[in-house]
């Protein structure tokens, strides 16, 4: 089936054929091999492609480069629902898709776009317990109790209020602001104010942006005699 298009080899309006071929392209350094789609003038041969088509292909390169790179593995996604001590019924239904759904996914299947961001966004224990404020009353009891009791669901109360704060830092990052408040028995709010207050936001951007590790585990700055928490900072940064 043929339609009218400008040829830019012709210089004139040509009929032309919609036609599909493999393509090559490097996106963050990684080579990513989709299907391009473009027209063939039946009067030159020449393959050329639209604005649109440009948009679309670049669009299905980054698709491909997701799925390939940025799609959480089976064994991520196991690690992740075990974290909220949920089963695939539960998890499924909190994150708003059904149980066969999660299962495929932790048997290799791939999430779309979609799913994708809705598993990241899973990964922050704040946003999780908005999903799951959401959705609670769709599993059951034993379920909720289950999730209510993991770590990273109690985890998600400290964070009350700083949810914009907590999605913008890594799992690590928590997890070191969260044994610093707990090192020195203060709340997730007085030890963040904390920091700020310490001297400068260079000061809290050193601490969780660079943590450091002792032991297979995150170090925690240990208070001295008579040393305050912003004090503590002071002498590591």
């Amino acid at each position: 089936m043929t339609e009218k298009q400008s040829c830019p080899t012709c210089e004139s309006v040509r009929d032309v054929e919609l036609t599909e071929q493999e393509e090559t392209v490097a996106i963050k350094g990684r080579d990513v091999r989709f299907k391009a789609r473009m027209y063939r003038c039946t009067t030159c041969g020449e393959e050329f492609e639209t604005p649109e088509q440009l948009d679309m292909n670049l669009e299905a390169a980054r698709e491909v480069y997701a799925r390939l790179f940025e799609a959480p593995s089976p064994e991520q996604l196991v690690a992740l629902r075990a974290r909220y001590n949920a089963s695939q019924k539960a998890f499924g239904m909190i994150l708003g898709f059904g149980e066969l759904t999660v299962n495929g996914y932790e048997h290799g299947a791939e999430p779309d776009s979609t799913n994708r961001l809705l598993l990241k966004l899973a990964e922050n224990p704040a946003i999780f317990k908005a999903m799951y404020d959401i959705n609670s009353s769709r599993i059951g009891a034993l379920q909720r109790q289950r999730i209510e009791s993991s770590d990273a669901f109690r985890s998600s109360e400290s964070w009350k209020g700083l949810e914009a704060i907590a999605s913008a830092l890594t799992q690590v990052q928590r997890a070191k602001i969260e044994e610093c408040a707990e090192c020195y028995s203060m709340t997730i709010l007085e030890t963040v104010r904390e920091y700020v207050s310490a001297g400068s936001f260079e000061d809290y951007s050193s601490l969780v942006m660079h943590p450091t590790y002792s032991s297979g585990s995150v170090s925690i700055l240990a208070p001295k005699a008579g040393q305050t928490l912003a004090m503590g900072i002071q002498a590591a940064s």
